[in-house]
């Protein structure tokens, strides 16, 4: 009977330690959650340019300031972002600008815990951030022509205010000539300006998209963020 009692009790308490265990595992897996719609600031740990990447290239970025939830602190600065390059259009003749999809896929915890993450970019880097969360320029052909024809015209105006100036200081009066002669030197300055231009960028490439390393931007939760403690 006695040795019946003491193999029961034995294994009450292999249970018990199971139990206990289990217990212990369950909570060293607790963690907090960072809401979705969170924005994170980081900052850009190299260069990143249509330039020189390529469609999968890894990038990385820090976290600038601590995060706190409940007043506790859940993820330190400079905690490390990875992601990578998930889409790139490079610049095309006709001036049609580079297009560029940056994806944030993981980052590393202090534990070294590669965590899955769901975010959006949400700076613009001084370039236009599209619904598909892309990044580009609103040029083309026609822009880029417009915008030289706009800068080859002032020629006209300053080359007449240089041809005042100019005739002023000879002598009194010297503009009556100076004026109509700068006058058609601008004028044809703004001809052939223009119209090399216009021909030029039928070859040329349009704008690069190029994030220097240190920038700062923005990113956003597309869902719950999961840190364990």
């Amino acid at each position: 009977m006695k040795i019946f009692q003491f193999i029961l009790a034995t294994i009450c308490l292999l249970f018990l330690g199971q139990a206990q265990a289990a217990h212990q595992l369950y909570a060293d897996m607790d963690g907090i959650t960072i809401p979705y719609g969170t924005k994170l600031e980081l900052q850009m740990a190299q260069n990143v340019t249509t330039k020189a990447i390529t469609q999968g290239d890894m990038f990385q970025a820090y976290l600038t300031k601590d995060i706190y939830v409940n007043n506790k602190l859940i993820l330190p600065s400079k905690t490390i972002f990875r992601g990578r390059v998930a889409n790139i259009q490079y610049s095309k003749a006709l001036s049609r600008p580079a297009v560029l999809t940056l994806n944030l896929d993981h980052l590393v915890t202090k534990r070294g815990y590669q965590l899955p993450l769901n975010s959006g970019i949400a700076s613009n880097f001084d370039y236009i951030l599209q619904t598909d969360g892309s990044l580009t320029t609103n040029g083309n052909y026609f822009k880029a022509t417009s915008k030289d024809l706009k800068r080859a015209v002032k020629y006209i105006p300053n080359s007449v205010k240089f041809g005042a100036k100019a005739g002023n200081e000879v002598f009194p009066g010297a503009q009556i000539v100076f004026v109509p002669i700068a006058a058609v030197g601008g004028t044809v300055a703004c001809v052939t300006s223009g119209l090399f231009n216009t021909i030029a960028n039928l070859f040329r490439h349009g704008d690069e998209i190029v994030i220097k390393k240190g920038t700062y931007f923005n990113i956003i939760l597309l869902s719950t963020l999961d840190i364990p403690s």
